[in-house]
């Protein structure tokens, strides 16, 4: 039912001081997931770290998939919210393949978290605060995350030393208005996202999904 919980799409063999889009050098495989995986990488004149997600080659060759990942690449460079990862520049690869280079985030996920037991009270408060500024902003530019669990909440230090924040990741199947085309929304009786946290209508698969499905996901 889901893209994003497919754990069967073999990783993408990059040998470390490969270079991508001629500016970023691979460094270390740091995650995957179904629709691809993420790398951390270094670029080479301004030595910044970042993290560079390619997409699955499973899905390389589709046109509703490649256009959902450049999708994901521009609505998160609109955000620009504190609290969503941050995109800086995205491409394709020599050989054809997508890439989006985010922000490298240091810390853990929030269901990592959860794994060692429940929040206490005020920290939860902290993570719902700023997971709901995450999604107003999302929703005040109309757009609609579609896929949010714990798994896609990343807890991370602030580079002010102000405390940990919370960051919402992967909008990677994220809904537009306006962008009402393949990939942006998906056809009746379609379902997209992940089951425990989806909320009813989105389960059924209806195109008139809205804002609300994040808040009942949250």
């Amino acid at each position: 039912m889901s893209e994003h919980d497919a754990e069967d799409e073999p990783v993408p063999s990059l040998a470390a001081g490969t270079l991508i889009g001629g500016k970023y050098r691979i460094e270390q495989l740091i995650g995957r997931g179904g629709m691809g995986s993420v790398w951390s990488a270094a670029h080479t004149s301004l030595g910044q770290r970042v993290a560079v997600k390619l997409i699955a080659k499973r899905y390389a060759a589709s046109r509703e998939a490649r256009h959902r990942f450049d999708l994901e690449a521009k609505a998160v460079a609109q955000l620009r919210s504190r609290y969503v990862v941050q995109v800086y520049d995205h491409g394709e690869t020599d050989d054809g393949t997508p890439y989006i280079v985010m922000e490298l985030l240091e810390g853990e996920s929030l269901d990592a978290r959860l794994g060692r037991g429940p929040l206490p009270l005020p920290a939860a408060f902290t993570v719902l605060d700023q997971v709901s500024r995450a999604l107003a902003r999302a929703h005040s530019l109309g757009m609609v995350h579609r896929d949010l669990k714990p798994e896609n909440v990343f807890l991370t230090l602030s580079p002010d030393g102000d405390g940990e924040i919370a960051k919402v990741l992967d909008f990677g199947i994220v809904k537009i208005r306006g962008h009402e085309g393949i990939g942006s929304s998906t056809r009746t009786g379609a379902v997209l996202g992940t089951p425990l946290y989806m909320s009813p209508e989105q389960a059924r698969g209806l195109k008139t999904v809205d804002h609300r499905t994040d808040l009942y996901s949250l």
